[in-house]
């Protein structure tokens, strides 16, 4: 774990690992290598209990992502767009869109049957976290993951060959697996959606601080992806650059302590994504 001076030179130096990447130059060494590394096996024990769950936790049958397509369902079914759109899903939307109330979202995410598969899910995440970062209420770990989201959304972390090495040639998901970063940008409100909701039924509790942090590094993430591998429109002010790496890397760090502010970004990015405007 860094601390101290060292994290804020890694926050500082990772905008201008971007820069020089996109320049062609040679990769960071040393300490930035050693964050990525530990970056990338938070988001690979993430994906391993998610969508890569037959290749690494088969044991599971897919319960933490959409199921196994005969004996278990999975929970994300019942709160994310799949082959239907669950009514809290439809209500994050429009909450989002500004079409309709907080209030409405609040009220599908309290259904009994939703709000026990949303608890669920955020009980192993709220396990991987402390495990991979520590106490989120620490203004260093909140420094660390959001540095974390940056690197994710610009597809600044190694490669994961080995990874993909353990997927068949014919499985389409190879190519994905060889790299962590986000493949579908509708995943960013996703998981957003999944954060409120959690919200939504507990309010301020004991791990309140993690998912204020793990929001404030969506949008973030969001963001960079947005920006720098360009997957959709975002604000008309940023730039692949070492200016907007640090701005949005600051503002991480202040919406870490501000869950509605943090909400707030995600529901203008995502108006941003569908209207190609905020409002």
């Amino acid at each position: 774990m860094l601390y101290g001076e060292d994290l804020t030179m890694l926050s500082v130096a990772s905008g201008v690992a971007m820069v020089k990447r996109e320049a062609g130059l040679k990769p960071a060494m040393g300490v930035l290598v050693e964050a990525a590394n530990r970056y990338a096996a938070w988001f690979h024990e993430l994906d391993a209990w998610t969508q890569y769950w037959d290749i690494f936790h088969p044991e599971t049958a897919g319960r933490y992502h959409f199921g196994n397509g005969t004996t278990e369902p999975g929970l994300l079914r019942r709160f994310l767009r799949r082959e239907q759109r669950p009514a809290i899903f439809n209500a994050w939307v429009r909450m989002a869109l500004s079409l309709d109330t907080r209030e409405k979202f609040i009220e599908e995410a309290r259904v009994p049957e939703v709000a026990a598969a949303v608890l669920e899910v955020d009980r192993l995440v709220s396990r991987l976290f402390k495990t991979h970062f520590g106490d989120a209420s620490d203004q260093r770990v909140q420094e660390d993951y959001i540095n974390a989201m940056l690197c994710f959304g610009c597809d600044m972390l190694p490669p994961a060959t080995e990874r993909a090495a353990r997927f068949s040639d014919d499985d389409p998901r190879k190519k994905a697996a060889g790299r962590y970063t986000m493949e579908f940008d509708l995943v960013w409100f996703s998981c957003a959606l999944h954060l409120e909701a959690v919200h939504a039924i507990y309010g301020v509790d004991e791990d309140h601080a993690r998912r204020s942090l793990m929001l404030a590094g969506l949008a973030v993430g969001c963001s960079a992806d947005f920006v720098w591998r360009g997957h959709r429109q975002s604000r008309l002010e940023y730039s692949r650059d070492f200016q907007t790496a640090c701005l949005l890397r600051n503002m991480g760090v202040e919406w870490a302590a501000n869950f509605g502010a943090a909400a707030k970004e995600v529901h203008e990015l995502f108006r941003i994504r569908e209207w190609g405007r905020e409002g």
